[in-house]
């Protein structure tokens, strides 16, 4: 009877034991929800160290937001300890940690923090990150080795960003300065304009180690959200839709220990970051950045390399169709070019003058037409023999001791910026004949400025300022224009064939 007894009691126990150890899965399994997903790959048996929390905390209070960390490097990285920071101040919020490729040597991440690995591959899918974080208000990115230390941080972020006018809220991070950025973005010029202004709170973007609260609905709205360098690459897209962010100066994070201090890792993460300023100026389509000092750096073709655009169907260059006009590092191969054959015809003793397009946009701001592909210039026939550039180059390709190309074509001369960027300026020659400029070959266009022309309008010639140097043209520019193209041209820009421009809803811009 005892044995029986004491059998029901060890039972009893035993159930009791199993009920207590079912109701803490049940209570912590709620304050520390997941997010499923194939893309999340914790090392197995991996039990996070968040097992004491302050006592005082009512995390009904806190925001529901979750914690991102993109910025980080593979071979020098804290980020296990910067996720369990967040987990430790806040059990509701959700931690992710978002990478390009598979991250080696492996991280030892928590359960509840949450991988996605952006590039797919053989076996596994592009994660689906924005549905995870569709499902919290907030999106806090923090940089790599990050220490929240209490909840109130978090809250004032909230409170500040809900409480102004801006977007998002960054706050400093340890003893770095934190520097406000007013950033332009000119996207028809491919250019874009960065300056600091130290001492305004509403900035496009920072420079230094900061934190940034957003809203999720905000942050989805971003074409490329995980572009790196993240700050940057959101602060340009931000700029673009006018967005400010807050710089909480009184607002300060930790940080946690010092990564890369070996030279060899920084050099190697400096490599890494060009390469990815590379990447994301040629994602964003930024060709030309011009610093607070007004440095100029350039992000697309040059001498070396082929121009940025394709071979030209219809008169009509591909990026009209993007809405967008010229790439500037084209046009300043341009300018390079016309300048080598306005030198070399002149010492030759041609006489020569800006054609068409080129010399419409000489006389409407003095340098080629914002959307223009190449440069057009008139010769005399009878003196091409005189420049042994362009003689040479009617039996052969002739590179010149500066590296450009002459070369004969069908009807006309023209000289490339280099043998790889195709980047040219057009030589046509005409033949004076009872007393009008005839082509030396038939023309075969249907543009309206591609017609012989009385000579007067060479007798004598004039001059106009070109691409920062004197070019010669013919006298009277205005009528000689307006013979060419038609009464007004000067003043009405139009883009080639806006017929075929219209069906794509590309249309000139009324500032032009």
């Amino acid at each position: 009877m005892v044995r029986v007894r004491r059998q029901r009691c060890t039972l009893l126990i035993f159930l009791l034991a199993c009920l207590i150890v079912l109701v803490r899965q049940l209570y912590y399994g709620r304050l520390l929800p997941t997010v499923s997903s194939p893309f999340n790959h914790p090392v197995e048996n991996f039990m996070p160290t968040i097992d004491k929390f302050p006592d005082e905390i009512d995390h009904y209070k806190l925001p529901s937001l979750i914690a991102v960390i993109r910025e980080f490097e593979s071979y020098d990285n804290d980020v296990v300890a910067t996720a369990e920071s967040v987990l430790r101040v806040c059990r509701s919020c959700g931690v992710a940690v978002v990478s390009d490729d598979i991250v080696y040597p492996p991280l030892n991440l928590a359960k509840q923090v949450h991988h996605f690995i952006l590039k797919p591959g053989l076996t596994r899918h592009s994660p689906d990150v924005a549905k995870c974080l569709s499902d919290f208000k907030y999106v806090l990115l923090l940089p790599d080795s990050t220490r929240l230390s209490s909840t109130e941080q978090l809250l004032d972020m909230v409170r500040v960003l809900e409480s102004g006018d801006t977007t998002g809220v960054a706050a400093r991070i340890g003893s770095g300065n934190v520097n406000c950025q007013q950033i332009s973005l000119e996207v028809q010029r491919w250019e874009l304009h960065v300056a600091a202004t130290p001492d305004s709170e509403a900035c496009d973007s920072v420079d230094g180690k900061a934190a940034f609260l957003l809203r999720t609905k905000n942050f989805l709205q971003f074409t490329l959200p995980w572009g790196r360098p993240l700050f940057l690459s959101l602060g340009i897209q931000g700029a673009l839709r006018g967005w400010k962010f807050h710089v909480a100066k009184g607002m300060l994070l930790g940080e946690g220990r010092e990564l890369l201090t070996a030279e060899n890792l920084r050099w190697k993460r400096d490599t890494a970051n060009d390469e990815r300023v590379k990447s994301l100026y040629k994602d964003l389509g930024i060709k030309k950045v011009i610093g607070s000092s007004q440095k100029v750096e350039w992000y697309g073709c040059s001498r070396q390399t082929p121009r940025c655009f394709p071979a030209v169907v219809n008169d009509t260059p591909s990026y009209l169709y993007e809405g967008r006009w010229t790439p500037p590092c084209c046009l300043e191969g341009l300018r390079a070019t016309a300048r080598h054959v306005f030198l070399a015809l002149k010492s030759c003793r041609a006489r020569w003058w800006l054609e068409g397009g080129s010399l419409l946009g000489a006389v409407r701001s003095g340098d080629i037409i914002p959307w223009d592909y190449n440069v057009d210039i008139g010769i005399y026939a009878h003196d091409i023999d005189r420049c042994h550039q362009l003689k040479a180059s009617r039996w052969q390709t002739l590179e010149d001791s500066e590296g450009y190309v002459w070369q004969r074509g069908s009807g006309f001369y023209k000289v490339h910026y280099s043998t790889a960027n195709h980047l040219r300026v057009d030589i046509y020659a005409f033949t004076p004949r009872d007393g009008t400029m005839v082509r030396a070959e038939p023309w075969n266009t249907a543009h309206r400025q591609d017609v012989d022309f009385p000579e007067h309008f060479l007798r004598p010639f004039s001059s106009v300022q070109f691409a920062g140097v004197q070019a010669s043209a013919p006298n009277n520019v205005r009528d000689f224009l307006e013979y060419k193209f038609g009464v007004g041209v000067v003043e009405n820009p139009q883009y080639p064939n806006p017929e075929i421009l219209s069906a794509f809803n590309i249309s000139m811009p009324v500032s032009s």
